[in-house]
């Protein structure tokens, strides 16, 4: 499955929810927000697409708020 990106509503929730989702055991890249996606933040993270439902268990958990994913 593709790759989904998370986004967040700062650079600063995007470091955070990218320890949350490595201590979480999940793999998660930062890259730049793509274009297509409005959010405050111009940093996103990129997930596997078959670990999104486990990405935002994991970010509930730690109570980071995600902005939204784009597929």
């Amino acid at each position: 499955m593709a790759d989904v990106v998370l986004f967040f509503s700062s650079n600063a929730d995007t470091m955070i929810a990218t320890k949350a989702l490595k201590d979480g055991g999940i793999a998660a890249k930062m890259i730049p927000k793509p274009a297509q996606v409005n959010a405050p933040a111009n940093l996103a993270l990129s997930v596997d697409g078959t670990a999104e439902s486990s990405a935002i268990a994991v970010l509930g958990k730690a109570k980071v708020a995600l902005g939204g994913v784009y597929k």
